[in-house]
C-alpha cells in the first residue's frame, strides 16, 4: 500500500485551514508530495528522509535550533506515517514545537486511518465486482433454459454453483464490513484523544479541536456507509436464498419448468438491482 496524493493533499489542507500552521507530507523517500504553502513540492525534506531511512520515527526542531542553523532547518515537528508496521511517508508541520507536536501526531494517525479506509474500499470494490460476475452468470444461465429435462438439469447446476459463489462473496464482504466498523471505533477513539489534547492546549487548541471534529466526522461517515451496505447485503442474502429455492424446484419438478424459470428471472432482476446499489455505495465510500 502506498500513500496516495489525494490523501496527502486532504490532510495538509484540513490541518492548515483549521489550525493555521503550514504543513507538508513526504513520500517513502522523503520527497514532498503535498504542501499547504505550495512552495516545496518535489523537493526532498532531509529530516523526513532521515526518519524514513532510520529507526527513528520523529524529529523536532526548536526555535533555537532554527536560528543556529541559519534558517536551514525550520522550527517544527516531523513524524512518520506508519501503516501495518511500515513507514509510508512523513507528516511535517511548522510552528512552536509544544503546540504543533500533538497536532502532527493526530494528523499522522488520521492519515493512517484514511489509508486503511482506502485499502478496505478497494477490497470491497473487488468483492462487489465478484458479486456482479456471479449475478451475470445466473442471469445468463436463466436466459438459456431450454425445454429438455437434460438442459434444465445442467443449467440448474450452473445456477446452483453461481448461487454458492454469490453466498461466499457475501460472507467475505460481510467480514470486510465488520472490519470497517472496528476501524470506525478506532477512529472515534482517535478523535476523542484529539479533543483531550485540544483541551490541554487551551487557547492554542482551538484549531486543534476542529481537527478532532474532522476525525469524529470520518468515523461517523464510515458508520453510515457500513450500515447502508449491511442493509443491502441482508437483502442480497434473502434474494440468494430465494434463487436457491427456485433451483431446487426446477430440479424436482421439470413439468413446472416454465413457471419456475419465470420466477427465477424475476428474482435475478432483483439481484441485479441490489448489485447495482451495492456497487454505487461502495464507490462512494
Amino acid at each position: 500500500m502506498k500513500l496516495s496524493l489525494d490523501i496527502a493533499n486532504r490532510i495538509v489542507n484540513v490541518i492548515y485551514e483549521n489550525c493555521g500552521y503550514h504543513c507538508i507530507v513526504g513520500d517513502e523517500q522523503g520527497k514532498i508530495i503535498a504542501d499547504s504553502a505550495r512552495e516545496r513540492i518535489g523537493k526532498v525534506h532531509k529530516g523526513q528522509a532521515r526518519i524514513l531511512s532510520s529507526s527513528i520515527n520523529e524529529i523536532s526542531v526548536t526555535k533555537e535550533q532554527e536560528l543556529a542553523s541559519g534558517g536551514t532547518d525550520r522550527e517544527g515537528y516531523n513524524i512518520a506515517i506508519i501503516y501495518q508496521d511500515k513507514k509510508l511517508g512523513c507528516f511535517g508541520i511548522a510552528g512552536p514545537v509544544d503546540i504543533v507536536t500533538p497536532i502532527a501526531k493526530v494528523a499522522a494517525g488520521m492519515v493512517s486511518t484514511m489509508i486503511r479506509d482506502e485499502e478496505l474500499r478497494n477490497v470491497l470494490r473487488q468483492q462487489v465486482e465478484k458479486l456482479n460476475q456471479s449475478i451475470e452468470i445466473v442471469a445468463s444461465a436463466v436466459e438459456e433454459v431450454a425445454a429438455s429435462a437434460e438442459e434444465v438439469a445442467a443449467i440448474s447446476q450452473t445456477v446452483a454453483n453461481a448461487v454458492l459463489e454469490g453466498q461466499e462473496q457475501v460472507k467475505k464482504t460481510t467480514n470486510i464490513i465488520d472490519f470497517i466498523r472496528r476501524v470506525a471505533v478506532q477512529t472515534n477513539l482517535l478523535g476523542l484523544n484529539a479533543a483531550i489534547e485540544a483541551a490541554r492546549a487551551g487557547e492554542h487548541g482551538k484549531g486543534f479541536s476542529v481537527v478532532a471534529d474532522e476525525v469524529r466526522k470520518l468515523a461517523e461517515e464510515s458508520n453510515r456507509s457500513t450500515d447502508e451496505i449491511d442493509q443491502i447485503l441482508t437483502q442480497f442474502e434473502e434474494v440468494i436464498a430465494r434463487i436457491s429455492e427456485g433451483v431446487k424446484q426446477n430440479n424436482a419438478v421439470v413439468q413446472e419448468q416454465a413457471k419456475a424459470t419465470q420466477d427465477i428471472t424475476g428474482i435475478v432482476q432483483t439481484v441485479q438491482q441490489v448489485g447495482f446499489d451495492l456497487d454505487s455505495i461502495a464507490s462512494q465510500l
